[in-house]
């Protein structure tokens, strides 16, 4: 079976994802899509049992509305001896202080920001930040600033120059994912020999071939790409063994991916169609490993 390589990057870094070291904290309403997948509920006034304080892993905190304008973190957090996942609000942020946090995912759906913004050193051993908003702005700089030395970031980055200079300076990064880019040069700010990207929202004079200064690259997962994409560009990235392209309309030269010689993992769906019928036969004849180009 082959490995998706995107996932389980995102495993690795944001897990774990499910069994019974994850839980929620909030009322039934505000965790059910949690303990859907097997997640243990908390009560947001209750706090957990003394056999699993040492059993939480994965931790999200799911405030109602009213819970949330108190913005008071759970009294047992520094109890969770091996807590290394956290998934919260924005504007409980400014009251977070773990020395063994790895994982960070801060969500956000109203335009809020935290009072005052995350501080490395109060988050010293986060590896892993994924900032999740339904908006353009509150930007990076105002929920984390500075960042600690990530290996995996998710942002909005909305042509802001502050968030490409705090991704241009993290050389650890080796997983990002970035959306609303606008037509900024993203590649000119990414130091890092990175291994997986994502790349969500461009105009239509975004470089694309400026992914080949990407050499690094194993994964590759482009979504609402308004240039043009050339597909001669994946020939120039040698380690790259999955691809993914949604909803992305402009796609030339698709039989260049029959070249590169470690792909095996290709998905294209909403694009156009740039496979035709005669290039789907040609593709499906070569053998790919996981081959989804039927919605193309």
């Amino acid at each position: 079976m082959t490995t998706d390589v995107f996932a389980a990057s995102r495993e690795r870094y944001l897990g774990p994802f499910d069994g019974d070291e994850v839980f929620c904290v909030g009322n039934a309403d505000e965790c059910d899509h949690y303990t859907e997948d097997g997640a243990v509920r908390i009560p947001w006034r209750g706090s957990p049992r003394a056999e699993d304080l040492g059993r939480v892993r994965s931790l999200a905190l799911c405030p109602t509305e009213a819970q949330l304008r108190k913005a008071v973190l759970p009294s047992y957090l520094p109890e969770l001896t091996n807590l290394e996942s956290l998934t919260l609000p924005a504007p409980l942020v400014t009251h977070l202080t773990s020395p063994r946090l790895r994982s960070l995912v801060i969500g956000n759906a109203d335009g809020q920001v935290p009072q005052i913004p995350l501080a490395d050193v109060a988050v010293p051993a986060l590896r892993a930040l994924m900032w999740v908003t339904s908006y353009s702005a509150p930007r990076l700089p105002q929920v984390v600033d500075p960042l600690p030395p990530l290996e995996f970031l998710h942002t909005n980055v909305s042509g802001d120059g502050a968030v490409l200079r705090r991704i241009a300076g993290l050389p650890t990064l080796r997983h990002l994912e970035v959306e609303d880019l606008k037509n900024v040069d993203l590649f000119e700010h990414l130091p890092a020999p990175l291994r997986v990207l994502e790349i969500g929202g461009t105009g239509r004079d975004f470089p694309v071939a400026r992914l080949a200064s990407m050499p690094s690259l194993e994964s590759l997962r482009l979504n609402g790409i308004r240039a043009e994409i050339d597909c001669e560009v994946f020939r120039r990235l040698p380690e790259l063994t999955q691809l993914t392209v949604l909803n992305s309309k402009r796609i030339v030269h698709v039989e260049a991916l029959l070249e590169c010689q470690k792909l095996t993992d290709i998905t294209f769906v909403n694009c156009g169609n740039p496979f035709k019928k005669d290039g789907k036969a040609l593709f499906r004849a070569r053998g790919f490993s996981r081959l989804r180009i039927d919605h193309s």
